[in-house]
């Protein structure tokens, strides 16, 4: 409840608070043992601008847990702020169920209702709405996570992204899908070909004929097109650079060359940057903050069966930057986890994305000027992941 409070009170305490008071409470969350004397110094000494100690202050106060602790000692220190951020018990809009730190399980009579089991023929029958979902007991569901953290260029070294990979290995280990990684490359520092390979192999694996959907993850720095391997950008003219086309993850992974996933919600999250002309100015001052991809749309009539049953979501619309905290990782992985576990139990996947791009909207700057985008998408009906069942 807490943190759901402090989460939609976010944008107005960023705005608010004075750094005064923004010093008293951080000595009294000190005082509290709710944070130490490096996180203390890092709001202040690493965060220039008040807006940004404070959008700090918040988030690293909710990943511990302790956002009521926060609550309590604003109202110590400025009542009337506390007040004008949490409004008495009757004022506060209470629509939305709170942030759940873990995934919600579905409900047996939720999938009921959503899907029937024809018994004469012992087979799984859908709705003409839903995809079909396999039973437990006979499914693999398969997941490929591919994280590029390390670069030979050290400066493009990708700081607070093993966070986002956590989270993601996490909540797609509780959705059911066995975490698939390159079985090539140094560990968090994959090339071009590398990940390539990774894609190519996972459209191979025979565990495909016995999942209901497959989700492909990857974060890396990127291009219009295209994300980085772990060599970058080419320093030789002469050179190529580093790239692994995103294109080809619809291309191994399309009716024609994986048969497997014939049918099947095909889910591709990138999260990287999507071009680097932008009119965004960045804050962080490590160059590997991040320069993803825009997947071209091909308009190809030949095509169009092939490439059936995908959606992509993106973190960023195309010509702009994907935000990363270089100590807690990215918003666009932190609201995506969050939004999976509170709601994944009774919303199909493109309301769970929606409300993720909603989340930003609600969330203190940068965030608020990254609009992540659902792209590519040709799912004919809607994905239930049914969580737990």
């Amino acid at each position: 409840m807490a943190d759901q409070q402090l989460f939609r009170a976010r944008r107005m305490f960023v705005a608010k608070i004075s750094t005064p008071v923004m010093a008293d409470l951080l000595n009294d969350l000190l005082a509290d043992r709710i944070l130490n004397e490096r996180e203390r110094e890092w709001v202040f000494e690493e965060h220039l601008a008040r807006a940004d100690r404070a959008s700090c202050l918040i988030d690293m106060v909710r990943r511990k847990g302790a956002s009521q602790e926060l609550i309590t000692n604003l109202k110590n220190i400025d009542l009337l702020l506390h007040n004008v951020l949490f409004p008495p018990v009757g004022q506060a809009d209470e629509q939305d169920p709170p942030i759940s730190p873990v995934l919600i399980l579905c409900d047996e009579n939720f999938k009921t209702h959503i899907q029937r089991t024809d018994k004469l023929v012992g087979q799984l029958e859908t709705s003409d709405m839903a995809y079909p979902v396999m039973p437990k007991s006979n499914r693999t569901r398969v997941a490929l996570l591919i994280n590029v953290r390390n670069f030979v260029n050290k400066k493009w070294i990708r700081e607070g992204s093993e966070k986002d990979d956590a989270a993601m290995a996490t909540l797609l280990t509780a959705l059911g899908y066995r975490v698939v990684r390159p079985e090539t490359g140094e560990p968090r520092k994959y090339t071009g070909e590398d990940i390539d390979k990774a894609v190519k192999d996972f459209a191979q694996l025979p565990d495909l004929s016995q999942t209901d959907s497959v989700i492909v993850v990857i974060m890396s720095h990127g291009k219009k097109g295209a994300v980085y391997g772990s060599r970058g950008k080419a320093l030789n003219p002469n050179e190529k650079d580093d790239l692994f086309p995103t294109d080809n993850i619809f291309e191994y992974l399309n009716a024609k060359n994986c048969p497997a996933l014939r049918d099947k919600p095909k889910v591709i999250i990138i999260n990287a940057c999507r071009g680097g002309d932008s009119l965004i100015f960045v804050i962080e001052t490590n160059p590997g903050k991040c320069l993803s991809r825009s997947m071209k749309l091909i308009e190809d009539d030949i095509k169009v069966h092939i490439e059936k049953d995908f959606i992509a979501f993106l973190s960023c619309t195309a010509g702009n930057v994907s935000w990363r905290h270089p100590f807690f990782g990215s918003p666009f992985i932190q609201y995506l986890v969050e939004v999976f576990n509170t709601f994944s139990h009774k919303d199909h996947l493109e309301e769970l994305f929606t409300k993720v791009i909603n989340r930003f909207d609600q969330g203190p700057p940068p965030a608020i000027m990254q609009v992540p985008v659902k792209d590519r998408c040709s799912l004919s009906k809607h994905f239930y992941l049914f969580p737990g069942l």
